[in-house]
């Protein structure tokens, strides 16, 4: 597997230059941002989560000179009510990643998202901030490479009478997890959400929130998937293309059921059947 990213990584990077036109890489800056803050029933972690849980990631980069691959720091945050580790730390480093598609004109809805994704490799570093001690025993440091896509459709200026969508999707070789120096192994993740406006700024959906791993653990492997209901108050406000932290601000509940994919937890308590959620969401630059 891991040879199988490292030379698709190296093949997409040479033979997608020419998908871009002349002059579209600039040497400019970007940055790109999510944040979401929900409360959680369970979080697809256990009976009796019921807890805030926000979730940070930030991206902050530039184009080398005239080149299309794009160097940029990183973080992906953590912080909640909860004492646990995993859901208080920040993952942050460097990274470089690339757009193959970046020329890519499409006429069909179907191949649209093309254009969007990203390959990527990251060094990354954790710091935790509740208890540091349970952290720390394990490893520190991770090196993960693959790729990553996040796309919308029908949301900017939509046409009402149609379906809208969006998905982030992520599949990374690991090779530690933060979890143990010999993890080396995929990590899939998929997020679709397609739904139907309902008139000034509500929309209703169905979602889907799937994780797989070559592990066999359990949190590695659910499927999270329901209904859900959101308002964008300012989106209509801003014309396609714009970017603004108040554009993509959602306001979102949703009721979701849960499956596991493989092994299921030993402990009852952490056996869950469902989740319930609600919250706010907004991004910037993607």
């Amino acid at each position: 597997m891991r040879r199988v990213c490292l030379a698709t990584f190296a093949l997409i990077v040479i033979g997608g230059a020419p998908c871009l036109p002349a002059g579209r890489a600039q040497a400019a800056p970007f940055a790109e941002l999510w944040n979401n803050l929900a409360y959680y029933d369970t979080n697809v972690e256990r009976r009796g989560f019921s807890s805030l849980l926000g979730r940070f990631e930030g991206k902050f980069g530039f184009n080398l000179l005239e080149s299309p691959l794009q160097f940029y720091g990183a973080y992906y945050c953590t912080a909640s009510q909860a004492p646990d580790y995993w859901d208080n730390a920040v993952y942050y480093g460097p990274g470089i990643r690339f757009k193959p598609f970046a020329g890519f004109e499409s006429g069909s809805w179907a191949t649209a998202w093309l254009p969007d994704l990203k390959i990527y490799a990251e060094t990354l570093s954790a710091r935790y901030f509740k208890d540091q001690v349970s952290g720390e025993a394990n490893r520190r440091t991770d090196t993960r490479y693959g790729f990553d896509l996040w796309h919308e459709w029908n949301l900017d200026n939509p046409d009402p009478g149609q379906f809208w969508g969006e998905v982030w999707s992520n599949l990374s070789y690991r090779s530690t997890n933060f979890s143990w120096t010999d993890f080396n192994g995929y990590l899939f993740y998929c997020q679709p959400k397609l739904g139907r406006h309902l008139g000034k700024g509500i929309e209703a959906y169905v979602k889907l929130d799937l994780t797989m791993s070559s592990k066999n653990d359990y949190w590695l492997n659910t499927a999270d998937y329901g209904l859900g209901l959101r308002f964008e108050p300012w989106r209509s406000a801003f014309q396609t293309g714009e970017d603004s932290l108040l554009k993509k601000f959602k306001m979102f509940v949703e009721a979701l059921s849960v499956s596991y994919l493989r092994d299921k937890p030993t402990d009852p308590n952490k056996t869950v059947a469902s989740d319930f959620r609600f919250g706010i969401d907004f991004s910037y630059g993607r």
